[in-house]
């Protein structure tokens, strides 16, 4: 063979084995683009669920959490935040580093990182700490929340979790059907590796909303969460939580039929004779509420109007007496008084010890400047009053604002947990610091309050609260562009009176059910949308057919005597 021939066929050779193996390599991408087989690989759960050392996997009403609880003294944790958040008789006073767990009997308090705690003053001693500090954020274990939360627990290992289920909470659920159970994987095909094997009849708790795939993403019972095929469970729906009563009920200590209650506006001690000339031309009342109680200084001391003899004198009147307690002082912030426990304890002893000294019925909070920083303290208070105030057989009320997204850490929903009587104070649609003019109290602002009061209060536990008053708008007075409009609040028959001696007439606003009347004073245009028997009928109407607890009128005093007459009638045996 010549040398060409040899170079040539050493050429072909190597050409040859560059080909073969391209072959080689084409069928293997070939190979992997077959489909595989279902997974047979088990799930690394601590790292699919990425939990570090010590930490807990924390499901709330069959959702992921964000937050992560820690193992700790050999139990499990979870952060406060989230257990006030699920249930806010957790209550953390960080202020003094103690967890606070107030229900119908008893108040429970914890120190932070200690064995020992108070069960009504109680020394007692738990096993580990009830609450721990890490890093200075705080953990409260699983066993008070299973003890006294309104929530069902379930806790399991391998990996740590904790699942958390509160009361009333709606979600989806569904239960394997298949014979041969199925398997539960870490995304949504066979191709993932196995969460679980689950059995036939397994619950399963829908993890995210639908959308129509193939597979969802589901938490069992104990915690466990991942993804199954559809084909293989029951058709999801809803299904309500609900979570067996922990301790005793709460008492009431309301009236045996409708409330019809005035408050009665006082700056120094009324005596028996100025009561009796006060409440001669009212009819169908059965509670008055004086406004007796204010912050006297940040220790829980009160500024107190109290009057043994007003208390007789409406008794003799067939009247209950609900001492009112207000948060209006100038110097003195609630938050500084709600957020100690020895001020708030202070507090709490001196109003019902001045209520009980004179003989009063019950106590109305009117706290109108809580923030939301101070909201939950508020709270505490309450739940702490409802325990003195039950010993004493006292009625509590609280007053309350028209309910928005801005005020809704006022918690209607809690409040009513342990008070009797939840007053909507339905007035101050347009008030003294508003900047346009406007009614006190629109029929469609009183039915919405309503409406809206109602999804998180019992009716037979809401008050309607009226006005006996309306504002004078001085509208051409002048006034800044972010300013109020100069304003008067006045009473029905004064109103009246301003109207005819400056010549106006009223025309009736369907809308808005109020008369309303524009009169010129000294070349300036006056607005008044007025309150009267037309306006408070409408109003009235609007409990009864609601079928409320009752209603409550600011002030008296400001109403007109035909009035009564009026309240009398919806209060009369058998309406």
């Amino acid at each position: 063979m010549s040398k060409k021939s040899l170079i040539a066929a050493i050429i072909a050779v190597i050409a040859a084995c560059l080909l073969a193996g391209c072959g080689v390599e084409n069928e293997t991408n070939e190979t992997d683009k077959k489909p595989k087989g279902p997974s047979t690989e088990k799930s690394d759960l601590n790292k699919f669920y990425e939990l570090g050392e010590d930490e807990v996997m924390l499901m709330v009403n069959a959702r992921l959490s964000e937050s992560k609880g820690l193992v700790n003294n050999g139990k499990k944790y979870v952060p406060i935040t989230l257990a006030s958040e699920l249930d806010s008789r957790f209550y953390w006073n960080d202020n003094e580093k103690q967890m606070f767990v107030t229900n119908a009997s008893t108040r429970l308090i914890f120190k932070a990182n200690e064995n020992g705690y108070l069960e009504n003053n109680d020394s007692k001693t738990s096993s580990a700490p009830m609450v721990i500090t890490v890093k200075g954020d705080v953990y409260v274990c699983t066993d008070i929340l299973q003890q006294y939360g309104r929530m069902n627990v379930s806790e399991s290992e391998e990996p740590n979790r904790v699942s958390l289920m509160t009361a009333g909470k709606q979600i989806y659920r569904a239960t394997v059907k298949a014979e041969e159970g199925t398997i539960m994987r870490e995304g949504r095909d066979e191709t993932n590796p196995i969460v679980a094997e689950l059995t036939k009849g397994t619950v399963l708790y829908l993890a995210e909303d639908l959308s129509g795939n193939v597979w969802s993403k589901v938490m069992t019972e104990d915690g466990r969460w991942g993804y199954v095929s559809n084909l293989e469970t029951t058709t999801y729906a809803y299904s309500t939580v609900s979570v067996p009563t922990k301790g005793v009920a709460y008492e009431r200590h309301g009236l045996d039929g409708k409330v019809c209650m005035v408050w009665h506006q006082v700056g120094a001690e009324i005596s028996e004779a100025d009561l009796k000339a006060a409440i001669k031309d009212t009819k169908g009342l059965n509670v008055i509420s004086p406004t007796w109680f204010s912050f006297a200084d940040t220790q829980g001391g009160i500024n107190s109007l109290a009057s043994e003899s007003y208390v007789k004198a409406a008794h003799a009147a067939g009247l209950k007496v609900w001492a009112l307690a207000d948060d209006f002082a100038k110097d003195v912030k609630g938050l500084d008084v709600l957020s100690h426990t020895e001020s708030r304890e202070n507090l709490i002893n001196n109003l019902v010890s001045e209520v009980t000294r004179v003989g009063a019925d019950g106590i109305n909070i009117d706290f109108e400047y809580i923030t939301k920083e101070s909201a939950p303290h508020f709270l505490q208070f309450l739940r702490e009053l409802y325990l003195a105030c039950k010993e004493k057989g006292l009625t509590i009320s609280t007053d309350n604002y028209y309910p928005n997204q801005l005020n809704a850490y006022y918690r209607l929903d809690e409040q009513s947990e342990f008070v009797d009587y939840i007053i909507f104070m339905g007035y101050d649609e347009h008030y003294s610091k508003s900047k346009e003019a406007g009614s006190v109290a629109s029929i469609g602002f009183v039915k919405g309050g309503v409406e809206t009061m109602l999804k998180k209060v019992p009716a037979n536990r809401l008050i309607l609260g009226v006005p006996f008053f309306a504002r004078k708008w001085m509208v051409s007075e002048a006034h800044g562009e972010d300013e109020p409009v100069p304003n008067e609040a006045a009473g029905m028959d004064t109103l009246k009176k301003f109207i005819k001696d400056n010549g106006g007439t009223t025309t009736w606003l369907e809308e808005i059910g109020q008369n309303y009347a524009e009169v010129t004073v000294e070349g300036k245009l006056v607005k008044v949308w007025l309150e009267d028997a037309e306006s408070m009928k409408l109003k009235l109407e609007v409990m009864k057919e609601n079928d409320l607890a009752g209603c409550s009128a600011w002030k008296l005093g400001m109403e007109s005597k035909d009035i009564w007459t009026l309240i009398q009638s919806y209060f009369s045996e058998g309406e």
